[in-house]
């Protein structure tokens, strides 16, 4: 949900980013490896301007052709779901002081993304407000893949599978059609381990690892 896609731009012997979702977000370098540690930091100053202005930080979009996807350190991901978490329950952060049992200071640091703060105070507070996040392992396997569920004229319910890097202008025209407007949802899975995805099967995991995408759908049981 926040790691986020950036655009990197070059100039003569060097390189600088924007980030779509973050325009506030810059970063620069002289490689393209430095650029993307750059930028990690570069996000998290951003974010700093979205709290000083009470501001809803956005979620991430899905990433297009060509653009780099930034991953934030968890620390940084369980601060932007406190903020806005917050913000969603109309909570300033001296409500979010009186709620965790804290002084205003140490509240101020929970939101403050310079601050390296503890993730176990992050959690207690993101638990007081009704709220958490999840830490998984990577699976050095895993692939990220975008899925757009949708339904057709005779009520079947479809699906279309791609990986971010494929745009959807490779998809055949009808496909196209058929799931413009659809907002992608986003998960992470092994194409050599499909148990935990029962809708996926052997020639869809085939079809991601050599078009990009595949399509299907499930009869109705009726």
């Amino acid at each position: 949900m926040y790691n986020y896609p950036i655009t990197v731009h070059e100039e003569v012997g060097s390189f600088w980013s924007s980030c779509p979702d973050i325009p506030e977000a810059h970063s620069a370098g002289d490689t393209i490896e430095e650029l993307r540690t750059n930028a990690v930091e570069g996000i998290k100053l951003a974010l700093t301007i979205y709290v000083d202005q009470g501001r809803d930080i956005p979620p991430a979009s899905a990433p297009v052709e060509g653009q780099f996807v930034v991953s934030l350190p968890a620390q940084t991901v369980a601060k932007i779901t406190l903020w806005n978490t917050m913000r969603a329950k109309g909570l300033r952060v001296a409500d979010l002081a009186r709620t965790v049992g804290v002084s205003h200071p140490v509240a101020n640091r929970l939101v403050d993304f310079d601050h390296n703060s503890k993730i176990e105070q992050i959690e207690s507070a993101l638990a007081a407000l009704g709220a958490g996040i999840l830490v998984q392992p990577i699976d050095p396997e895993a692939v990220k893949i975008q899925f757009y569920p949708a339904f057709n004229s005779q009520g079947n319910r479809t699906v279309l599978v791609k990986l971010p890097t494929i745009p959807f202008s490779v998809l055949p025209e009808v496909l196209q059609k058929e799931y413009e407007g659809i907002p992608a949802q986003e998960s992470v899975i092994n194409l050599n381990d499909l148990e935990s995805r029962w809708w996926l099967t052997k020639q869809d995991a085939q079809n991601l690892k050599t078009k990009g995408w595949s399509a299907f759908s499930f009869a109705s049981m009726a």
